[in-house]
């Protein structure tokens, strides 16, 4: 496959309306390097994390939408690395393991499930002190040495959305490069490149794309950066050697869903080749009980509820399974024709799912060698 030369890409810029700072970190050079953009954005010091909370939910009916603009710097206390908090009763769990240096996200995607689980911490968390994570993930990682770690930092937040503003990605590939047990995933809607593609040699790095079709982009994933942008960025990653990711997360049922799905995988392979493509992830739309309020009074306009949706296993409302399985089926089918060898994944889902779509189970378990071995 050719590909035509590197464009530049644009990106929303992200300009706090406010900075909280924990003394513990106020010497930190990331917190230095933040203050040196933002040299006009008022920054508080003696206030604490709750009184910086309910500055804002007097001054807003919005708390989660003026927390976005508000950025918090803090130390992190306690083990970085977790299990993934997704693991629910009856799903499939693929064994992924979170850090989260970041908490909420700069984007305003309406089905995003941090409008919920962030409620009493709207704040753009971002923990400094990059250094005590490194160093867990050393003693974790030596002392393991026959387990293989996919590890995230895109649970809670978008991975690269920030990365000009704290570069953390300058921090993460340099030292998983080095790890022979260990990948990194960073999980993003943002065509933030510039730091990755001035990396050396990206052995244990894959950078995934959160993708939808543009008419959802447009109405349900606002602020975030068009399909062409991604694709664009996702190409431009692959030149470099990372290896690429696709999440068709969440994938969300409206009239015309197959033909816009399509086109997306279409115009995917024309700027990826399979053989650049670790592995695809589809996941249908799914949500908490209390989040479908949330997403109707701050996102009037949504289109996500049409359609019946009914509570799984884990206590999540999706879509039938006849119409999960298939929007999977047909999706997975599509992928397929791309390259046989593709591994595609179904994310949270059952195991009749699973076995519905790809007639029979994966192996979790903690090894995973090709993350489901499909």
């Amino acid at each position: 496959m050719s590909f035509a030369p590197d464009i530049p890409i644009q990106e929303i810029t992200f300009s706090p309306e406010t900075i909280f700072i924990d003394e513990s970190v106020a010497d930190h050079p990331l917190t230095r390097e933040v203050l040196r953009q933002f040299p006009d954005t008022p920054v508080h010091h003696q206030i604490s994390y709750e009184e910086a909370v309910e500055l804002i939910r007097k001054s807003t009916g919005d708390v989660f939408g003026v927390g976005k603009r508000t950025l918090a710097l803090t130390r992190f206390k306690g083990s970085f690395l977790k299990k993934c908090p997704g693991i629910s009763p009856g799903m499939v769990c693929c064994n992924y393991y979170v850090v989260n240096l970041l908490k909420n996200c700069i984007y305003d995607c309406s089905y995003c499930f941090l409008q919920d689980f962030l409620q009493n911490n709207p704040l753009l968390v971002a923990h400094i002190n990059v250094e005590d994570l490194l160093e867990e993930l050393d003693q974790v990682f030596t002392a393991h040495p026959d387990r293989i770690f996919r590890v995230g930092t895109g649970e809670l937040t978008d991975s690269l959305a920030l990365d000009t503003v704290i570069p953390y990605s300058q921090h993460l590939i340099p030292f998983f490069n080095q790890r022979e047990n260990a990948v990194l995933e960073l999980k993003t809607k943002s065509a933030c490149v510039e730091n990755l593609l001035n990396q050396d040699s990206p052995r244990n790095v894959i950078v995934s794309w959160s993708l939808n079709p543009q008419t959802i982009i447009d109405r349900e994933e606002k602020g975030t950066p068009s399909l062409q942008q991604r694709l664009e960025a996702a190409r431009q990653c692959g030149n470099k050697g990372y290896r690429i990711g696709i999440h068709l997360d969440p994938i969300i049922i409206f009239p015309g869903w197959e033909k816009a799905y399509h086109e997306l995988i279409d115009n995917m392979f024309k700027v990826l080749s399979p053989s650049q493509i670790e592995w695809v992830s589809l996941g249908s739309f799914r949500y908490r009980g209390p989040l479908k309020q949330i997403i109707k009074e701050r996102h009037e306009d949504t289109q996500l509820f049409i359609g019946e949706h009914v509570a799984s296993k884990d206590g999540k409302y999706r879509y039938l399974r006849p119409l999960r399985n298939q929007a999977y089926e047909n999706l997975r089918d599509t992928l397929k024709k791309y390259s046989a060898d593709l591994n595609v994944y179904m994310c949270m889902e059952t195991r009749e799912i699973w076995e519905g779509v790809t007639g029979k189970m994966p192996r979790s378990d903690e090894k995973l060698d090709k993350f489901f071995d499909l």
